[in-house]
């Protein structure tokens, strides 16, 4: 049974791994690059909200050329952080 459960996250991971890859190619950009744009999407929006950042989703189109992001607010706070507005 443990077994099964660990060879279920590791065919979700090398999935996404996949996705990442064939994604990358189509819009000719590399996969490092991506993340890089996924981790500061995720830093830009938690200086807000909360969110849940295990299930963001970046998705990258070419025709039309467009970049679409779903990002889950956590179920612990749906509002702005209190923060000091200059």
């Amino acid at each position: 049974m443990f077994l099964l459960s660990r060879n279920k996250r590791s065919s979700a991971v090398a999935k996404d791994r996949l996705k990442l890859l064939l994604v990358s190619e189509r819009i000719d950009c590399t996969p490092q690059m991506m993340i890089m744009i996924k981790n500061d999407m995720i830093q830009a929006v938690s200086k807000y909200f909360n969110i849940d950042d295990e299930r963001v989703e970046i998705k990258f189109t070419r025709n039309p050329s467009a970049l679409s992001a779903r990002i889950p607010l956590s179920a612990q706070q749906n509002g702005m952080r209190n923060r000091k507005l200059i």
